[in-house]
């Protein structure tokens, strides 16, 4: 980790609280790497990684008139630790759900509920997807449904990459959402 400066960290803190958006990517461009590296390092997870990265930058510049920060650089992996966190929670909580499904039911069972339980995922997904704005829908189905990836994408829509990776993880967290009150419903 390198150290960061606070004069300069005050500085570029306070800009970004006026909406200044050349301090917000001085700040991504000093940290971002660090923190992928360290988010990799913990779920080993190159596209996690990125999301839970991505997610902590999103919030920072939206709560960017509301923060307090002392330290920019402990604040921001310490974003980090709690989202990684948060991840393994939310698959703890998957791996327990999967196996309760499997202790539930039996095999025949189990196909036909998996069945209906997938139809019934594919239709929240699907619902999710259709709650975003028209771009954000775009972008999505581009990646997800026909793999293009993120430079494609940018040219075919006319947009820049950052703008299709926050498409991205809007639809992804609206998805996630989705879901979450899906598997509470059941």
């Amino acid at each position: 980790m390198t150290p960061f400066e606070p004069d300069r960290s005050e500085d570029l803190l306070n800009r970004l609280k006026q909406d200044d958006k050349q301090a917000y990517e001085k700040i991504y461009f000093t940290f971002s790497k660090e923190l992928l590296y360290a988010a990799y390092k913990k779920t080993g997870d190159r596209v996690i990684a990125e999301e839970l990265v991505q997610n902590i930058f999103i919030s920072l510049w939206e709560k960017r008139q509301d923060l307090q920060i002392n330290n920019l650089q402990a604040y921001l992996f310490g974003a980090l630790k709690l989202s990684v966190i948060n991840h393994i929670r939310s698959l703890v909580m998957e791996n327990k759900y999967m196996e309760y499904q499997m202790l539930t039911y039996s095999e025949n069972h189990q196909d036909t509920a998996n069945l209906v339980d997938l139809h019934d995922l594919s239709s929240i997904i699907e619902e999710g997807i259709n709650s975003l704005p028209e771009k954000t829908q775009e972008v999505f189905r581009l990646s997800r449904y026909q793999h293009q990836s993120t430079k494609d994408i940018a040219t075919g829509l006319n947009i820049t990459e950052k703008a299709v990776e926050y498409h991205i993880t809007r639809s992804i967290k609206r998805i996630k959402e989705y879901i979450k009150n899906f598997y509470i419903f059941l």
